[in-house]
């Protein structure tokens, strides 16, 4: 599955449920909803509930989603899959310290 389908699925879904669409109701039930289930996979990771983790983390990249698409039906921002492969290339760019346990971070590049 692509984050274009993810997008999409929420959007659909959003529409589907009659959830409020306006940006102050969006916003608030996104950043409420990925961090209950950052908290979640959080707790399900450390208490080794390994069957329950997948469907947890699925949540998570939902609601991420979510903030995505506000952000790029609200304000005009670049797609989410664009800016991922960007980010991605970036990452590949970056060198890890093994003894800071730390990546730099390569000045004049996009991302911080």
């Amino acid at each position: 599955m692509k984050i274009k389908n993810i997008q999409k699925w929420e959007r659909d879904f959003v529409k589907k449920k009659g959830i409020a669409l306006d940006e102050k109701e969006a916003k608030f039930i996104a950043i409420s909803k990925l961090i209950e289930e950052v908290g979640e996979t959080s707790k399900d990771l450390l208490e080794g509930n390994w069957k329950d983790i997948q469907a947890e983390v699925c949540d998570v990249i939902v609601f991420a989603c979510k903030i995505a698409n506000i952000v790029e039906d609200f304000h005009g921002a670049e797609e989410l899959s664009k800016v991922m492969k960007k980010k991605l290339g970036y990452c590949e760019t970056r060198t890890y310290n093994k003894d800071t346990k730390k990546f730099n971070k390569p000045k004049h590049k996009e991302f911080k």
